[in-house]
């Protein structure tokens, strides 16, 4: 247990526990998805990419499976994420040849919901126009062993060597 010293007095988790002042709770990412946090899809297109390290640190690129481009204006257009009653402000850009969310947004929503390699997730289109994407995303956590990950023929590398779920 760590503790420090502050005016020749030590603090510990201990004495939190004794003035029963809650210690907070990190995310537990070894833990697969609580079946209560499941939903089912709207019926409308979506798309699901586990995540690789493109998607993440350094880079931030996210972009959506072909089905669903085809389902999206060709132009930059506000959108919004939603998850666990929250919601995420950025920019789909349509117009791009990747046709990705803008970085700074998509990378927002990932630092905050604490999404690592190997996490899944799905974006349900709720409503597509010209002038504004609605998606409701459902984050499916889950751990690549190592040994897939350090294989150089990974694929999810690139938007040309995605990982796809069936």
């Amino acid at each position: 247990m760590s503790s420090r010293r502050s005016n020749g007095r030590v603090a510990s988790g201990r004495v939190a526990l004794e003035k029963e002042v809650p210690l907070p709770q990190l995310p537990d990412h070894t833990t697969n998805l609580q079946w209560d946090e499941v939903k089912p899809l709207s019926g409308k297109p979506y798309s699901h990419n586990i995540l690789s390290p493109t998607n993440l640190c350094p880079r931030y690129y996210m972009w959506l499976a072909s089905n669903l481009r085809l389902e999206l204006p060709s132009c930059e257009v506000p959108t919004i994420l939603t998850y666990m009653g929250k919601s995420w402000d950025m920019v789909y850009c349509g117009q791009n040849k990747q046709q990705v969310f803008n970085v700074a947004g998509w990378k927002k929503f990932a630092v905050e919901n604490c999404l690592r390699i190997g996490d899944a997730c799905i974006f349900d289109l709720m409503e597509s126009s010209d002038k504004k994407i609605i998606f409701e995303v459902q984050i499916l956590r889950g751990d690549i062993p190592s040994e897939i990950l350090e294989n150089e023929m990974i694929t999810g590398q690139s938007r040309e060597m995605p990982i796809v779920l069936n």
